[in-house]
């Protein structure tokens, strides 16, 4: 039995895929801040590139305008394969094989979790918490809001995998890390001082 599980984490940490992710910023409805997009988006790629991620301009679909920062951050599955193997355990009781979704989710954490900082530095803490960013994942289709709640758990990516397994069950099972994956966060934006 402990051969077999050395087996297992020697394949799960063997794995070497890109995974690569949509990432996107808008204009929440109405609002328009390009300076802001601008800024979030340097910022966030920036911060993410010491990480293991590399940025590559995404594929221009035509569908926005100026009011959109759109790139795509590519990182190798390995590098979370440890996080999927430390909740293994979980993944395999009660519950169909989520270790592509859990990948997908502890890959996607630090890009939402930084575009939230970098968010709360730009516009500051208590506008932050009072016009916070609106975070959607999709993946294959199925999209699913992420909440600041959902991002302070420990286990977050399990959580997240597991959320979105019951809200999309029949996408879930087929999820793998060449799966088409999107983020993607409403930025509202700053609130405007009154002129003299």
């Amino acid at each position: 039995m402990e051969e077999q599980h050395r087996e297992d984490r020697g394949q799960l940490t063997g794995l070497s895929q890109e995974l690569t992710i949509t990432f996107e910023l808008l204009t929440a409805e109405g609002e328009h801040d390009p300076a802001l997009l601008q800024a979030v988006g340097d910022a966030t790629t920036a911060a993410l590139q010491p990480a293991g991620y590399t940025v590559q301009p995404a594929t221009y679909t035509g569908e926005r305008g100026i009011e959109s920062f759109l790139v795509d951050l590519v990182t190798i599955a390995q590098q979370v394969a440890a996080t999927v193997w430390a909740n293994h355990a979980a993944i395999s009781e009660g519950i169909a094989d989520l270790s592509g979704l859990v990948t997908i989710f502890t890959t996607i954490l630090p890009i939402v979790r930084k575009t939230r900082q970098v968010h709360e530095q730009q516009v500051g803490k208590d506008e932050s918490a009072v016009r916070p960013l609106k975070m959607t994942v999709e993946i294959d289709g199925g999209s699913l809001i992420i909440e600041t709640d959902d991002l302070v758990q420990a286990d977050a990516a399990l959580q997240l995998a597991l959320k979105y397994c019951s809200a999309h069950p029949e996408q879930a099972a087929r999820v793998t890390t060449k799966s088409r994956v999107k983020v993607q966060a409403r930025i509202p934006a700053r609130k405007r001082r009154p002129r003299r």
